[in-house]
């Protein structure tokens, strides 16, 4: 069995733009020039729509109530826009939602140039990280009296992304992260117990008795040589990347990033393969096999591992990464979809309400049961949504979500660099200091010719 996966978390595909602050001041200004000057009946001016307490929702703009003015939003995927519209138009009778495909990654650019023409969306999807430049340019407008209920469906980890300045400009609709996969029923073989290890050392003490390099038999299996995967180890050492927020300045050779690659190069002897060795094939597809206790992975194995796991006779679990004894917790890089209310939208009360129900009980199912994807909710609000209450998996891969580190930005020169930096230390193939200085030139010269 070839599992699909993508290439890469979406946090790493999408193109990077340069960030900037905006100011509320500036942005509502911007959305009164902006948006159409009219007043729509019954829904108070275009910068100031008409917030029903009793609702707790705005107040549909008459046209779009009444279906004569159709609403739009783009999405990136065919099903999960047939979905949405469906439950939207269910929640709202009368009103017509229309869809386009557009990639997350193209959106913001788009907008700046379909926003202004008046052939844009009045609510758009793109990446957390393209938000800060919605923002400046004034193509994202502010969410108002629905920051409230936003902020407690998908809590505080998630909502402090969107949120600029005290409003928020976006809604977190979807997350993904890679996070620590485990077979339950091999556990409790070999341990006693089904609970999956919190620390690198117990996951170590067990691959004292339990690998065989001979029978291919590891404890764990992960991509060694991608600094997407080993960022577990070095957060939890206490590096994290770009701390002071400068693209300049990624902190390849601090001493905290030295810990961290000392205790990565010693977790070779439980997991004793080259980097060009550790494929998704001979990490996934042999987990699947039922022999391997724990791989790090995300959820896009979910449909593989399910259908392995009935097959196989055997149960698995997700829970959030191991952490070094005595280290900090241990994040990932992770994604974040957002929903955005276009600063160009002509019914900016409809639009905020489509933007609000893209993170209602409602708006998660529709995207869960179309394609899949992990609603970025808080999970005691995943239990109201059908199919993802009680979901282990989902609370796993959320869980680990909730303590990632969200970079705003992460080009694609920081991977090439980061990839070889770890890789050169999981191979041995020069020492440390050496190599991180390396990787420092390499990033420099990287980015000079990006710029």
């Amino acid at each position: 069995m070839s599992i699909e996966r993508p290439r890469r978390s979406s946090c790493a595909m999408s193109r990077r733009h340069a960030l900037t602050a905006a100011g509320l001041t500036a942005l509502t200004a911007a959305l009164a020039a902006c948006s159409s000057p009219e007043s729509h009946a019954g829904a108070g001016s275009a910068d100031n729509p008409v917030w029903d307490a009793d609702t707790q929702e705005y107040v549909l703009e008459e046209a779009v109530a009444s279906g004569e003015a159709h609403l739009r939003i783009w999405v990136e995927y065919e099903e999960y826009g047939k979905a949405l519209k469906k439950a939207f138009e269910a929640k709202f009778p009368g009103t017509v939602l229309d869809y386009e495909i557009v990639a997350k990654v193209d959106a913001v650019d788009r907008m700046s140039l379909d926003g202004e023409a008046g052939t844009g969306p009045d609510v758009y999807m793109t990446n957390f990280d393209d938000l800060a430049q919605a923002v400046s340019s004034s193509l994202a407008g502010p969410m108002g009296e629905y920051a409230g209920s936003i902020r407690s469906r998908c809590g505080d980890s998630f909502t402090s992304i969107v949120e600029r300045e005290g409003e928020l400009y976006g809604v977190p609709v979807s997350t993904e992260s890679i996070a620590l996969f485990y077979n339950k029923t091999l556990l409790k073989e070999l341990t006693g117990s089904d609970q999956p290890a919190t620390t690198w050392e117990e996951i170590i003490e067990l691959a004292r008795t339990y690998n065989d390099k001979a029978a291919n038999r590891w404890t764990i299996r992960f991509l060694a040589g991608q600094i997407y995967y080993a960022y577990c180890v070095l957060s939890s050492a206490g590096w994290h990347l770009y701390p002071d927020g400068d693209l300049a300045n990624p902190d390849l050779t601090a001493t905290t990033m030295t810990d961290g690659l000392e205790y990565y190069k010693s977790l070779r002897e439980i997991w004793d393969v080259n980097s060009a060795d550790a494929t998704y094939d001979y990490i996934e597809n042999e987990f699947i096999k039922g022999q391997t206790p724990y791989v790090i992975t995300g959820p896009w194995v979910f449909s593989d591992f399910d259908a392995a796991a009935e097959a196989q006779g055997f149960e698995y679990g997700v829970t959030t990464l191991p952490m070094i004894d005595g280290g900090q917790r241990a994040a990932s890089f992770a994604g974040l979809a957002v929903g955005v209310v276009s600063g160009y939208s002509t019914y900016p009360a409809a639009a905020r309400v489509l933007a609000n129900f893209l993170a209602s009980a409602e708006g998660a199912e529709a995207l869960y049961s179309s394609v899949g994807a992990i609603p970025a909710l808080t999970e005691d609000n995943l239990a109201d949504v059908p199919g993802l209450g009680g979901d282990e998996r989902v609370a796993g891969v959320l869980s680990q979500a909730q303590q990632a580190d969200f970079v705003k930005e992460i080009p694609e020169y920081m991977y090439t660099a980061g990839d070889e930096l770890v890789s050169t230390v999981w191979d041995g193939i020069q020492e440390i200091p050496a190599t991180q200085e390396r990787a420092a030139a390499s990033y420099d010269e990287l980015r000079a010719l990006a710029s």
